[in-house]
């Protein structure tokens, strides 16, 4: 009889386990808008993009922006974040 329930409580935590991992890979949230304050001083509203390897906050216009120090953040051209999604991509997947 105990090791049917040792065996049961083994199956259960090997399945919450493997749910907490699939729940990890979530894209952030669209349409969750918030002002961030930039390095210059400047605020802007913008919203969080990507997932839990690499994100950012672009505005309206599709500005990219980074956070820094601080929770300062600093504009990002279009070239440099792709270069930043790519190396992304390699950290996961090695």
């Amino acid at each position: 009889m105990k090791k049917r329930i040792s065996t049961y409580r083994y199956m259960v935590g090997l399945l919450l386990l493997v749910c907490s991992l699939q729940v990890g890979a979530i894209p952030a949230k669209r349409g969750m808008w918030r002002t961030i304050q930039l390095k210059n001083g400047k605020e802007v509203k913008a919203q969080l993009v990507g997932d839990e390897w690499f994100h950012y906050y672009a505005d309206s216009l599709g500005t990219a922006y980074v956070e820094k120090k601080n929770n300062l953040y600093k504009k990002v051209s279009k070239r440099k974040l792709q270069r930043m999604i790519e190396k992304s991509k390699k950290r996961r997947n090695p």
